[in-house]
């Protein structure tokens, strides 16, 4: 046999009135009855009145004017209207710079170390994320090299077509299939 009743196990959590609980509050203040008197007298829990008390002591001061501990300060909602106003002005500003500025210069001002994420950092430049993790090839001398000769011959012979370049330079250039590099045929290299 239980020795709880069936109403103590169906009892529901009680909330109390803000009116009850700065009363019991005051009377603990008070002194003039003991904790167990007055759980008894409004049907708390000690703990609980001790808990109210302290409640009250934490406030007691801005009660007639001072600034209570955990009062929050006075918003000037105002000052914050002016603040975001100036900040959609400059936002449209630089977004309307960074259009005329280009994407090179835009690609430079990722900071990566800054607590901005880089992807909110390229959504604010108007840049795709993937972009900003490209980096080119370099391209070999030999590359260099054989491009700057074909610009040669292009500027010495305009008449000439693509394929006749070779010819008329008497040198004969061919690509290799292993490296992608061009070799010169005509040296075996």
């Amino acid at each position: 046999m239980s020795t709880r009743s069936e109403n103590d196990e169906k009892r529901t959590r009680r909330t109390h009135s803000a009116t009850l609980k700065a009363k019991v509050a005051l009377a603990a203040l008070k002194g003039e009855k003991t904790l167990a008197e007055l759980a008894q007298q409004y049907e708390v829990h000690a703990s609980q009145i001790t808990a109210w008390k302290a409640q009250l002591l934490a406030v007691r001061k801005g009660v007639f004017g001072g600034n209570a501990p955990d009062a929050a300060p006075a918003v000037d909602l105002k000052v914050l209207h002016a603040k975001i106003g100036e900040l959609a002005l400059e936002n449209d500003f630089l977004s309307g710079a960074l259009s005329k500025a280009g994407l090179l210069n835009a690609k430079r001002m990722i900071d990566r170390e800054h607590e901005l994420t880089v992807g909110r950092q390229a959504e604010l430049l108007q840049l795709s994320r993937s972009s900003l993790y490209y980096k080119p090839r370099e391209v070999s001398l030999t590359i260099l090299a054989l491009m700057r000769r074909i610009d040669e011959l292009h500027l010495n012979y305009p008449f000439a077509e693509a394929g006749c370049c070779a010819t008329c330079s008497g040198q004969t250039a061919l690509w290799s299939a292993e490296t992608g590099d061009p070799a010169d045929a005509a040296h075996g290299h």
